[in-house]
């Protein structure tokens, strides 16, 4: 076998390819003295770059196919390879086909993770969904209820399009690119502020996998880059309060457009929406308060006059704690009525949402019917915007058309406070950081003695509680004949 021995240049590859296009019986090669085990061999009419380290012999492809300085690229890392115990083919075979360096690396890195089983993302995010977000966490050596609210966010991340583009991708072969693209794309199909909580589960998904489960995740080794992937989403500052005239409005509002010319809809459905926001213009609660149980609604015995207690479970509580509100008798009347058609139903809420399905389940009203109420109210749902309808809280004369019930917090604390000047009695309806227990209790009589304990100051909470549900009230009233006009117009 004759032999070249030389500092392989162009010139080479196209001595060995001239060979091979007139064909050679005899082995012909061209070995490379600056890289040392490439060479070209040309054996019959083939003209083959060839990479030998230790016992093994890789080929390269074609002659023609990479220049001499390719070549000694391609050897370079295929030596690396070969001394960590890889197999280079997967990567050879991947540049051959176009792929760049770093594309050929994923190939190679997306072999091994198969074999070895390791997490897709879209493995990952769940295993974090069930083995961490369902458990709860454990605080001051009590394990707190998991947040529904939170799973739920992080269910509809798995679910979303844009995560689909990413679900299959080993979790090591994962880059900033691709994170960065999801987050994009997220924010241009949802919005920032999903796509800010999107990036931020994903993050905490790979954070969590990556402390507790490196080896099944395939993240052994790897450095938290995407700790500095941030959002580039800046969320507005959250001043807006509604007046008590605009949220008496919205209210009218709402009563009076379920019966707007030509709208098909259920009416026993809109009722209990209509009765959520209610619920949650009364108690200035987070809209999860919209699923609590009938059971939790009692009479206060103790107080009399028509006053009533609500007991809100850890579960739907932001802080984690139970907490308990006494209800005025303005709201009692309307309460009261929607427990009783709830029991003849055979819920356990005090609001369920219209059974449906095979299995006619028990559930609760969700609270994004309300967001889907305002959204009819102010014409962006799919059906006002297909129609062009107009905004009604701004026909209205609402000075805040885009407030959420979110916001009522901050017109309750600034009514509440003009009116009894008792700052710390807002506090105590708005569950602001004080202690108490973390039970669930559900019969009435424990009810009453979480009341009355000190802790839940239901004395103090009555200075506010009963004002600002008279002044709700009293402004839905004012407001029902504009609103009923409002609504009749929309049929001329």
């Amino acid at each position: 076998m004759a032999t070249t021995r030389d500092a392989l240049t162009a010139t080479h590859v196209l001595e060995a390819v001239q060979l091979a296009e007139k064909g050679t019986e005899n082995l012909r090669d061209w070995s490379d003295v600056r890289e040392e085990g490439l060479r070209i061999r040309v054996r019959r009419y083939k003209a083959t770059w060839l990479f030998r380290f230790r016992n093994s012999t890789v080929t390269l492809g074609p002659a023609n196919r990479w220049t001499p300085k390719q070549a000694r690229e391609l050897a370079s890392h295929i030596r690396g390879m070969l001394r960590s115990g890889l197999d280079p083919r997967p990567w050879v075979d991947a540049r051959l086909a176009g792929a760049s360096h770093d594309e050929a690396a994923g190939v190679v890195l997306r072999r091994e993770g198969k074999e070895r089983q390791d997490w897709t993302m879209e493995t990952l995010v769940q295993r974090y969904l069930e083995d961490h977000i369902k458990q709860g966490r454990v605080v001051r050596g009590v394990r707190r209820p998991p947040s529904a609210a939170t799973a739920r966010d992080v269910e509809a991340v798995l679910s979303s399009d844009p995560f689909s583009d990413i679900a299959s991708l080993l979790a090591r072969e994962l880059d900033e690119r691709s994170l960065e693209d999801f987050r994009d794309e997220m924010a241009a199909e949802h919005g920032g502020s999903a796509s800010r909580k999107a990036l931020a589960y994903t993050k905490a998904a790979l954070n969590w996998a990556r402390r507790h489960h490196s080896a099944a995740a395939g993240l052994a080794g790897v450095s938290g880059w995407w700790r500095d992937v941030a959002s580039v989403h800046v969320e507005r500052s959250k001043d807006r309060m509604p007046t008590i005239e605009d949220v008496g409005m919205t209210l009218a509002l709402a009563e009076c457009f379920r019966r707007a010319p030509g709208r098909t809809i259920n009416t026993e459905a809109s009722d209990r929406t209509i009765l959520g926001l209610r619920l949650l213009a009364f108690t200035v609660q987070r809209r999860a308060i919209v699923g609590i149980e009938r059971g939790f609604l009692i009479d206060d015995e103790r107080q009399g006059d028509g006053w009533g207690i609500l007991y809100i479970p850890p579960h739907l509580m932001k802080s984690r704690r139970e907490h308990v509100l006494p209800i005025p008798p303005v709201a009692m009347q309307l309460l009261t009525p929607a427990a009783e058609a709830s029991k003849e139903k055979g819920s356990q809420y005090l609001l369920p949402a219209s059974r449906s399905g095979r299995t006619e389940s028990d559930v609760p009203l969700h609270g994004a019917s309300l967001n889907r109420m305002l959204a009819r109210l102010r014409g962006r749902d799919e059906i006002g915007k297909a129609r062009g309808a107009p905004d009604l809280l701004v026909r209205a004369g609402v000075t805040v058309p885009d407030w959420s019930p979110h916001d009522l917090r901050r017109t309750f604390a600034t009514i509440v406070e003009d009116e009894t000047t008792r700052g710390d009695a807002v506090s105590a309806v708005l569950d602001h950081a004080q202690g108490g227990a973390r039970s669930s209790t559900q019969d009435a009589a424990a009810i009453t003695r979480i009341a009355y304990s000190r802790a839940q100051r239901l004395p103090l909470k009555r200075i506010a509680m009963e004002p600002w549900c008279e002044a709700v009230e009293a402004a839905y009233r004012e407001a029902l004949p504009k609103a009923e006009e409002i609504v009749a117009s929309l049929a001329k």
